[in-house]
């Protein structure tokens, strides 16, 4: 008989601890005891398991931050050294910088130890595992040479299962937000920057998380859990007024310069800047912008002089040649809206749960040995038997989802205060996972479980 199969996603392994012990303001994954110890349970004691990481194993965009902030183009990122460097951070191999994860690696290494296998997909905050040298040094971290087991990595997708139904199809699923996609299926994860050096393409999410959310974080290591961003706003405004006016100030700039490059199709950001366009005043910015609500905001701030003062400081932070060329019209501006729904959402989801639920119907459709499908990258778990899919061929077939690792509000349906966001005691990780067990038949039963949650996260 088959294996049995735990899929899990949305670790998001980033910096880790400061050298004086403090959690690095960026990182979001506090759970490696009890990934450690799920690791345990599950791979011994028993025949051989598989477990599946469905993307984001590693928050790669806010390790070594100045890396993505030295990019010299939009639509491309790190070179494969830089990110051989963030990963490195991450797997605890440079502890002068921060403490990374080596327990998540090592419990990893003796899943493998005792015969268990491990695939990973890339997802969008780790598409730099894609790089020959980034995977090498992964795999050597994890894989105890000899082992019974196997260590794969895919670049988009995997299905478990050879049988002639019944078979599982797992992909991270950003090919379907529209902030995070790459428009390939992550086929051609690298492009040439101007000067000819081999770079990561950048998804505009990836921009977002680079050029604004990790300067708001480093000052308010929570602001990506108020979502959307205009509660952001209404919230910052009542109770944290010049952090939200600095914050107001990077995304109006940030919307205005950095439109979604020509290779995800849209506006390719500002075309043809240059040096003598001239930056306006912070009028001319808000004017210019897009998204009618934060606009609005900001139009009725702006006659506090401590707000402009704020603001104008991050407009002026803004590359100046770049904001000049918008102002002058070389780019449209975007939208929130636009570019991810609702919402720009750091560990992913910009767009509604039925774009994922169609796309799992296409695929149930295309294949019909395939009956489940298991995404992740909202960090929302579903389960699949409350909302089945029925198929014109009659079949009933299910869309999975297995959450994340990461902390959370614990209640997310209530409004916080500010002060209650700010506040650990009203976190939880729930670190869910489906079990994919094998049937008489060649098919496998998902089951959607949770592996308790930590009430007591230090930070």
């Amino acid at each position: 008989m088959d294996r049995v199969v735990y899929v899990v996603s949305d670790l998001h392994l980033g910096p880790g601890s400061l050298p004086d012990g403090t959690l690095d303001p960026l990182e979001d994954f506090t759970a490696g005891e009890d990934f450690a110890r799920f690791l345990a349970q599950i791979g011994t004691g028993g025949d051989p398991v598989e477990l599946v990481i469905a993307g984001d194993l590693l928050e790669v965009p806010q390790t070594l931050p100045e890396v993505g902030l030295a990019a010299p183009t939009d639509h491309l990122g790190s070179t494969e050294e830089e990110s051989l460097r963030r990963v490195r951070v991450i797997m605890g191999q440079s502890p002068e910088v921060s403490s990374g994860h080596p327990e998540v690696f090592a419990a990893l290494r003796r899943f493998m130890v005792e015969g268990n296998s491990v695939t990973i997909i890339a997802g969008n905050h780790d598409i730099d595992l894609l790089w020959g040298e980034v995977w090498a040094a992964v795999f050597d971290a994890i894989y105890p040479p000899g082992a019974a087991g196997d260590l794969r990595l895919y670049e988009y997708c995997y299905t478990v299962g050879d049988g002639p139904a019944g078979r599982v199809y797992i992909e991270h699923g950003q090919e379907h937000d529209k902030a995070n996609r790459f428009g390939d299926r992550m086929t051609m994860p690298f492009a040439l920057d101007d000067q000819g050096v081999r770079r990561l393409k950048r998804c505009w999410g990836t921009l977002f998380v680079e050029k604004v959310y990790n300067k708001l974080e480093r000052d308010r290591w929570f602001i990506d859990n108020v979502k959307p961003i205009p509660k952001v706003v209404s919230l910052g405004l009542r109770n944290d007024f010049r952090f939200t006016a600095t914050a107001l100030g990077l995304m109006a700039t940030f919307l205005l310069t950095s439109g979604l490059p020509p290779i995800f199709g849209g506006g390719g950001g500002v075309l043809g800047a240059t040096a003598d366009a001239a930056p306006q005043g912070a009028e001319d910015v808000v004017a210019a912008m897009a998204e009618d609500e934060l606009r609005a905001q900001i139009e009725a701030q702006l006659d506090d002089p401590a707000f402009r003062a704020e603001f104008e400081e991050a407009v002026r932070g803004a590359d100046q040649t770049s904001l000049g060329a918008a102002l002058s019209g070389a780019a449209a501006p975007m939208s929130m809206g636009e570019a991810a729904g609702e919402s720009v959402v750091l560990g992913g989801a910009g767009a509604e749960g039925d774009d994922y639920r169609r796309a799992a119907r296409a695929v149930l459709e295309g294949d019909p040995a395939v009956t489940t499908v298991i995404m992740g990258h909202t960090h929302a778990p579903i389960d699949g038997y409350t909302s089945p899919l029925d198929l014109a061929d009659g079949r009933t077939c299910y869309y999975f989802n297995s959450g994340t690792w990461t902390r959370h509000l614990k209640d997310q349906d209530r409004d916080y205060s500010w002060a209650e966001i700010a506040d650990l005691a009203n976190y939880t990780s729930s670190n869910t996972y489906i079990k994919l067990e094998p049937q008489a038949d060649g098919s496998y039963k998902p089951t959607l479980g949770n592996w308790g949650s930590t009430e007591a996260l230090r930070h």
